[in-house]
């Protein structure tokens, strides 16, 4: 309610600068609503947002095999963990650069949220000045 309060103003459009200032106020109040709705969570310094499970599964093992050489220290121990040690690097690597498109992508949508935003607003606006 206090949102479209705001909103339905009667304030032009007509510029470009006059539709930027509508889009940060808009944002603003909705930052402040955020602010005052949704509750923080405080992450630990060791969070990583690309982690997961087959992360987790496959470090463990390259860890078990550094053991394995570590107690054994044979050629044939050695070989295996640099092997399964490459093996870990790359999972970890596509699994940043997974999360890294999907973050892209949740951004790519955003701004076009706030355009399409933008628009409607302008519309509006339009309209309530016609039927003034």
């Amino acid at each position: 309610m206090y949102l479209y309060m705001h909103l339905s103003s009667n304030c032009s459009l007509n510029s470009k600068m006059m539709m930027n200032k509508r889009v940060c106020k808009v944002i603003k109040m909705l930052q402040k609503i955020i602010e005052k709705f949704i509750l923080l969570t405080k992450s630990s310094n060791w969070t990583k947002n690309f982690w997961n499970s087959n992360c987790l599964k496959i470090v463990m093992k390259s860890r078990w095999l550094w053991i394995i050489w570590k107690i054994q220290s044979t050629l044939d121990a050695w070989n295996e963990y640099l092997k399964h040690n490459d093996h870990k690097n790359k999972i970890i690597q596509q699994a940043k650069h997974a999360h890294f498109r999907s973050q892209m992508h949740e951004l790519n949508d955003a701004l076009k949220l706030i355009w399409c935003f933008a628009k409607w607003i302008r519309i509006e606006s339009q309209l309530s000045k016609k039927l003034s």
